[in-house]
């Protein structure tokens, strides 16, 4: 992995040879970095092919803008701007807006708990239920819970009240404590 305390020149040279159009520097960049920012774009976007085309974005958009990192944050940082960005792109572009996910509009089979086969961790249990949830709730959920971004931060990013942040993700939290407890439930039986 390139960065970390030891290699932050080394990426810094990577990031330069980049912008100077260097094929091979960016790969070195794209394989460092394509499983966290797919990471974060499937757990934003709830499917397998927005988050393949949202990471190809974030990518074209990565060595086309290169130039103009200033190396003021850590390139990580950037780039991870540059995914957010992307993924709230994308939701916004869905039906809905983030900001109107009313309860009573969600169907039913969307907050059912999933029945999982064999053989699955409650990890992947977690991620199916936080995958479930409503556009506007996964993106705060994950904004705030995952990544680490302040309500203020999330309702400048996703064009909603600091309010509705805080309520939507109160809202996803609920909603993924009702579907995980069942599982909860089990754990705690067979481990006893």
């Amino acid at each position: 992995m390139v960065r970390g305390n030891g290699n932050d020149s080394r990426e810094r040279e990577l990031v330069r040879r980049t912008a100077e159009g260097d094929r091979n520097s960016f790969r070195t960049l794209y394989d460092t970095y394509k499983d966290r920012v797919y990471s974060t774009c499937i757990r934003m976007l709830g499917n397998g092919p927005d988050a393949e085309e949202a990471l190809q974005d974030v990518f074209v958009r990565v060595f086309t803008g290169i130039g103009a990192f200033k190396g003021e944050s850590s390139f990580s940082t950037w780039l991870y701007r540059i995914a957010v960005n992307v993924c709230i792109e994308c939701l916004r572009k869905r039906k809905r807006p983030i900001a109107e996910i009313p309860l009573d509009d969600i169907p039913e089979d969307r907050i059912a708990v999933w029945d999982p086969p064999c053989g699955t961790s409650f990890g992947d249990i977690v991620e199916r239920e936080i995958a479930n949830l409503p556009d506007g709730y996964r993106a705060v959920f994950v904004l705030c819970a995952i990544e680490g971004y302040k309500h203020r931060e999330i309702a400048d990013m996703l064009g909603i009240a600091p309010g509705t942040s805080k309520s939507q993700y109160f809202q996803a939290r609920e909603r993924l404590r009702k579907n995980l407890l069942p599982y909860l439930e089990v754990l705690k039986y067979e481990l006893q």
